[in-house]
């Protein structure tokens, strides 16, 4: 299965009915909304690459109030989040504890080790 991520601008105010209208296209799995540059990112997928390029060249990016689109196609590393060790909160240096308060000789000799001229 290939898959391919699309980031899209469009006009402000429009993100609802466009995520609507992608959110029924068959080959979307998923469109959010975005904070940032773009206004919505659609996860694609396809049984072959050349139907990636007719979904978003004929239906997405013809979409009314779309302005423009950015295309991710993932590379063959696949998920590389799976190898990260997972962070918990608990996993926290001994020497500075949350909610246990330094003094202020301590909050000062970190600072003077950090700074201290040779």
């Amino acid at each position: 299965m290939d898959k391919a991520f699309v980031l899209i601008t469009c006009e402000p105010g429009k993100e609802p009915s466009i995520l609507e209208r992608l959110r029924q296209m068959k080959n979307v799995v998923d469109a959010q909304g975005t904070y940032g540059v773009y206004d919505i990112v659609a996860r694609i997928e396809s049984d072959e690459k050349s139907q990636l390029d007719n979904i978003i060249s004929d239906q997405i990016r013809k979409l009314d109030d779309v302005n423009s689109t950015l295309t991710l196609i993932p590379t063959a590393l696949g998920d590389v989040t799976s190898n990260l060790p997972e962070i918990t909160p608990d996993v926290i240096p001994e020497q500075k504890k949350p909610l246990e308060e330094q003094s202020s000789e301590e909050e000062n000799d970190d600072f003077n080790d950090e700074y201290e001229e040779e």
